[in-house]
């Protein structure tokens, strides 16, 4: 019977060891938890259901306070929640987070749109077929179409079609995963609110830009001239449009674009036809 005494007393001081280890845990815990973190802990729901990628709500508010992690992660709490989060970090001198985000592709180069270098077979990898001079489509600022920005999407929020990324604006929470992934520059973040934006970033000159791409911008300026609180602006030879502008008509200037360059954020626009003669 020794052995069964000698495998009791081992099994005691296992699990006094194990209850010492996380009694000790959960009070290094407690203890080091900082003020914020608790406040933004107060304010999740407390299932621990870990759907935010992180073990439980003390873990994702650490993350939230102190590693600059996206508020929008938690799918329990909503919109509501991700509200609230970013009011506590719009408190924050300089964090961006305080404001809600967007990712945006500023490109129009779908398949039959945008003119083609040569042909690629090589790996579905963005960045590799950029480092071969600088990717199939003759237009090297736009969207390669390979989908890595979609691969680095958490959510599922972007898709590929048309050798054009679509973003969905009801799934993506703006944490720039896309745009950090993408080798051309092509995503942008914009303010969530913000609905119309120019689909095209090209730097090369207004003709040959137009010869790379029949949806790019074409500097003709009509967006400009009609902005009468400013909603658009030429620069560059290339249109801007003003985040801050306020009311104005962003739908019916975008409908005398030309080429059909601005842009509704999640929308698959067909190209427009050109001004007829009587319009200009």
């Amino acid at each position: 019977m020794i052995w069964l005494d000698l495998a009791i007393v081992l099994l005691a001081a296992i699990a006094s060891s194990f209850g010492t280890s996380f009694l000790y845990s959960a009070w290094k815990k407690r203890k080091k938890a900082d003020p914020e973190t608790l406040r933004i802990d107060s304010m999740l729901p407390g299932y621990d259901c870990g759907l935010c990628g992180y073990g439980d709500c003390r873990a994702y508010a650490g993350a939230v306070d102190g590693e600059g992690a996206d508020p929008a992660l938690c799918p329990p709490g909503g919109s509501r929640l991700e509200s609230l989060l970013r009011g506590v970090l719009s408190e924050r001198a300089g964090d961006a987070r305080g404001t809600a985000f967007r990712a945006v592709v500023r490109c129009g180069g779908r398949v039959g749109v945008a003119a083609t270098a040569f042909s690629y077979d090589g790996r579905d990898d963005c960045r590799s077929a950029v480092e071969l001079d600088g990717g199939p489509k003759r237009c090297k600022e736009g969207c390669v179409g390979l989908g890595s920005c979609a691969a680095a999407c958490g959510l599922g929020a972007i898709r590929v079609s048309s050798g054009l990324a679509y973003v969905d604006p009801a799934i993506c929470t703006g944490c720039g995963e896309c745009a950090r992934m993408c080798p051309t520059g092509v995503i942008s973040l914009v303010p969530r609110e913000q609905a119309w934006y120019v689909a095209c970033a090209s730097a090369t000159a207004r003709e040959d830009r137009l010869a790379e791409c029949s949806a790019a911008c074409d500097a003709c300026g009509e967006c400009a001239r009609l902005s009468g609180r400013s909603e658009f602006s030429l620069s560059g030879s290339l249109a801007r449009e003003n985040p801050e502008a306020s009311g104005g008509l962003w739908a019916d200037i975008a409908e005398r674009c030309p080429n059909g360059t601005i842009a509704l954020a999640g929308s698959e626009k067909k190209r427009r036809s050109p001004f007829r003669k009587n319009e200009r």
